[in-house]
C-alpha cells in the first residue's frame, strides 16, 4: 500500500504523433503537459489527455465513475468529468470536460501584490470549499485507485492508514532519509504516537491529494473556475489533508517559501478554526514522507527536487513543535 503515479514524460514521441494523427488532433492543439498526461484542446467543451500506459484504462474507468458520483452542485467552481477512454497507438486517449481558466501557477507571476494576495485567499477559500465534498456512498477503501485492495476502511482507521503510507517510504528509503533528516527515528516515533494513539471520528470526505496552484484554474485573481486532476493521490478521509497540502505546495522552492506557508496557514486557520493547527502540520509531515520518492528519476532520490522539498519540511523544527 503506497502512493504512486503515472509519468507523462514516458510518452514516446512517435507514439504521440501517431495517436494525434489517428485522432485528427493537431500538435498545435497542445495546452499543457501535466504530471501524468499531456493535454490538447478539442472543442470549447472538451480536452484530450494522452497517458503513456494503456494499462491504466481500468484505473481511469474508476476515476470516471468517481467523477460521475460527485455531488458538487453547491461548489463555487467546476469539477472534471471523463467522457471517453480509448487505447490508441500504444497510448491511452481520454476525453474530458474542458474547464476554462488558467492555472494559478501561470497567473501568479503577472499579478501585482494586491491581486496576488487576493488570489492566495481565493486559493485557500477553494480548498476549504472542497473540504465539504462528501465521499461517494458506500466507500470501502481510503485510496480511490487502490489496485492492491490494501486500503480497506474496515481493516484500519484513517490515522493508521496515513501513518502506514508514511512508514512504507521510511523503511524503503531509510538510509537516505536518516542521512538527510535530523533525528529521523525520533520523528518517526512522534508520528507513530500521534497517528496510532488517536482515532479519527470525522466524516470521510473527498481528499484531492495534489491540491497546488497548477491544479487550480482561475478566471482571474478573484475567481476560481475549477479544480482539476484528481486521481493517483485522491483519497477518502479527513479533508484537512488538502488544506495542509495547499499551504505547503503553494511555494515549494522559493526563497520566501517559509513565510508564504506561514501566511497561508494563518489564512486557513481563520477559515477552519485555530484548533486545526496541529493537525495541519501532522499531515504535512506524513505527506512529505509518503510522497518523498514520487518524482525521483534517473538522477537518484537525493537529487530530486520533490525529495528535497520533503526533507526541507521534515527539517523545519517549528513545524514539529506545532504538532501537539
Amino acid at each position: 500500500m503506497e502512493l504512486s503515479r503515472a509519468d507523462a514524460s514516458a510518452i514516446d514521441p512517435e507514439a504521440r504523433d501517431a495517436a494525434l494523427r489517428a485522432l485528427g488532433v493537431a500538435r498545435g492543439a497542445w495546452i499543457a503537459s501535466g504530471t501524468e498526461a499531456e493535454v490538447y484542446g478539442l472543442t470549447d467543451e472538451r480536452v484530450l489527455k494522452l497517458y503513456p500506459d494503456p494499462g491504466r484504462a481500468c484505473a481511469l474507468e474508476v476515476l470516471r465513475r468517481f467523477y460521475d458520483s460527485l455531488r458538487g452542485e453547491g461548489l463555487p467552481f467546476a469539477l472534471p468529468r471523463i467522457y471517453d477512454i480509448t487505447p490508441v497507438r500504444g497510448l491511452l486517449a481520454v476525453t474530458e470536460r474542458r474547464i476554462e481558466g488558467k492555472p494559478l501557477s501561470e497567473l501568479l507571476p503577472a499579478l501585482d501584490a494586491g491581486d496576488a494576495l487576493r488570489a492566495r485567499e481565493r486559493y485557500i477559500d477553494a480548498v476549504v470549499a472542497l473540504a465539504e465534498l462528501e465521499a461517494p456512498h458506500g466507500v470501502s477503501r481510503y485510496l480511490l485507485l487502490d489496485e492492491s485492495g490494501t486500503s480497506s476502511v474496515r481493516a484500519q482507521g484513517w490515522y493508521e492508514f496515513v501513518y502506514r503510507l508514511a512508514e512504507v517510504k521510511i523503511e524503503r528509503h531509510r538510509a537516505s532519509l536518516e542521512a538527510d533528516v535530523v533525528d529521523l527515528p525520533a520523528k518517526q516515533a512522534r508520528l507513530r504516537e500521534l497517528y496510532l494513539g488517536q482515532r479519527y471520528d470525522g466524516p470521510l470526505r473527498v481528499v484531492h491529494g495534489d491540491f497546488f496552484p497548477g491544479n487550480v484554474l482561475m478566471s482571474d485573481a478573484e475567481r476560481v473556475a475549477g479544480i482539476i486532476d484528481f486521481g493517483s493521490f485522491t483519497m477518502f478521509g479527513d479533508p484537512l489533508v488538502d488544506v495542509s497540502l495547499a499551504c505547503m505546495f503553494f511555494d515549494m522552492y522559493g526563497p520566501e517559501r517559509s513565510s508564504v506557508r506561514d501566511e497561508l496557514i494563518a489564512v486557513a486557520l481563520r477559515r477552519v478554526g485555530a484548533d486545526a493547527e496541529g493537525t495541519l502540520y501532522r499531515y504535512a509531515m506524513a505527506y512529505a514522507l509518503m510522497s518523498c520518492d514520487l518524482y525521483a528519476g534517473a538522477g537518484g532520490l537525493r537529487r530530486d527536487g520533490h525529495y528535497r522539498w520533503a526533507v526541507d519540511l521534515l527539517n523545519t523544527e517549528p513545524y514539529w513543535q506545532r504538532m501537539a
